[in-house]
Order: C-alpha cells, then sequence, then structure tokens
C-alpha cells in the first residue's frame, strides 16, 4: 500500500512562517523608519548650513568693504554699524529683529532688507571688534541658527562662530588736504575719534596727550609742557574769574611776569 502524499502545511509550520515574517516585516519597518529619519536631519542640517553659509558670506563682504567698523572695542554687540565710502550705502547696519527671528541689514536710508529666510530662525547673534594694529579691524561673529518648524523629528540647531577682517578700510599714503579754504570738517557732530597714532585721545569733548581718559579740556600725562618761542619770549594766557586776560611770562632769571591783556590776543 502507497503511502499518501502530503499536499500542504501543519498548523505549527504555518505559525512559524508567519510568526518569521512578522519579524522580517518590523525589522524592515525600523530601518526604513531609521533611514527616513536619517534624512529628515540630514535635509534639516543642510538647509540650516546653507542659509547660514549665506549669511556669513553676506556680513563678511561688507565688513571687507567698509571703511570703518563702528561698534565698542572687544565688546560683544547685537548690532553691527559700518561706514561705507559711497554715501548711498553709508551707514550699513545689521541687526536681528527678536520679534522674526531674521537678521536685516539697512543701508543708507533705505528700507530694512532680510539676509535670511523665515524657514530660519536666528538667536544669539553678536558682533564684537578686534583691533590689530598696524592691520586692519576684524569683527567675530557668532550666531544660533534654528530650523523653523513644528516637527520634532525635522528640529535642527546649530551654533555659528567665525571672524572676519577688514579690507576696504580707510588708509592714506599721503597728506590730507582740503579743496578750499575754510570749508570741510574733520569727522562730524556727534561722532568723536578714538585716537590719532594712540597718542592723542578724546574722551567726549576733552582732549587727552598720552591719557584715553581726560578729565579736562586738555589734559597731558607723561611728560612735561613745553613752551618756547624762537623769535623771544614765551606767554602763556589765562582768564581770570572776572573775565579778564593775564599774560604769564618767565625773564632770563627765571623770575615770574604777569601783564594784563585783551582776552582776544592770540
Amino acid at each position: 500500500m502507497k503511502p499518501t502524499s502530503r499536499s500542504g502545511y501543519t498548523l505549527i509550520e504555518l505559525l512559524v512562517f508567519v510568526a518569521i515574517s512578522a519579524i522580517a516585516i518590523v525589522a524592515f519597518v525600523g530601518i526604513l523608519i531609521v533611514v527616513l529619519r536619517l534624512q529628515v536631519g540630514q535635509s534639516s542640517s543642510a538647509e540650516v548650513q546653507t542659509d547660514s553659509t549665506a549669511l556669513l558670506q553676506q556680513i563678511q563682504y561688507y565688513v571687507q568693504n567698509a571703511s570703518l567698523v563702528d561698534i565698542p572695542m572687544d565688546t560683544p554687540t547685537s548690532t553691527l554699524l559700518l561706514r561705507m565710502g559711497n554715501g548711498s550705502v553709508d551707514p550699513t547696519t545689521i541687526t536681528l529683529s527678536s520679534s522674526t527671528g531674521m537678521v536685516y541689514i539697512q543701508q543708507g536710508g533705505g528700507t530694512p532688507q532680510p539676509l535670511t529666510s523665515n524657514r530660519i530662525v536666528i538667536s544669539n547673534l553678536t558682533f564684537t571688534r578686534h583691533s590689530n594694529p598696524p592691520a586692519h579691524d576684524s569683527v567675530s561673529i557668532a550666531f544660533t541658527a534654528t530650523l523653523k518648524t513644528t516637527n520634532l523629528q525635522q528640529l535642527f540647531s546649530q551654533a555659528f562662530n567665525t571672524t572676519v577682517t577688514q579690507v576696504s578700510a580707510a588708509s592714506f599714503d599721503s597728506n590730507i588736504v582740503p579743496s578750499s579754504t575754510n570749508t570741510y570738517s574733520l569727522g562730524t557732530v556727534g561722532s568723536v575719534w578714538n585716537n590719532i597714532n594712540n597718542i592723542i585721545y578724546f574722551n567726549g569733548s576733552n582732549v587727552g596727550i598720552g591719557t584715553p581718559s581726560a578729565l579736562a579740556p586738555l589734559e597731558v600725562q607723561g611728560s612735561d609742557i613745553f613752551v618756547y618761542n624762537p623769535l623771544g619770549a614765551s606767554f602763556v594766557t589765562l582768564r581770570d574769574p572776572s573775565g579778564g586776560c593775564w599774560e604769564i611770562s618767565v625773564n632770563a632769571s627765571g623770575t615770574l611776569g604777569t601783564a594784563s591783556v585783551s582776552c582776544s590776543t592770540p
């Protein structure tokens, strides 16, 4: 008598097959989820990197072409003020809007224009000016860029920090001469030079020679005041509390003398 042929699977074999298939499907789905998350993360990272790099390149361009970086020395500030050689774009201001998280540039009297897209939120933006005499000033730039999204899987944030050095800072290789007599001024009201060759300093309306913090209209530190007139006697004129002016001189014996003079006398 012939044995009957097997025409199907037993229940146990079927259950084992289903279990193995389920495990394989779960593993495949898990791998697929990981791959998708990696792709989402890479896409978010690429978008943040692209926008942030573009922002740094634009800031670098304006700093390199500025005649003056007009922000405090070695003090982080949230607004970058640049003085430009072209009057139509002077001054140029780069600042962060706390309400939108976008960086804007304003040139001259123009309307602020965005330097970043609304897909990226910029925070903690700071500019720090460093002096490197006799080289040009440099500006350290730091900020954090975050992808603007409600999807936690797409959320990505990165900190950026770089330094840019001026290229077109104002420099002169000849005398500065006005084109006409008694017409032009050096500097403007409300803007104060820091110093001249680190010798003559300006502290508001006070001038210091050898000191950056003059407490009087003229203060000299580190040396004597020498008055010499090769054509004759030297004089120092002082004004008294009542409005009169007195000329102080010294003779060949070292004796001081005073004489009343007109206050209009040079």
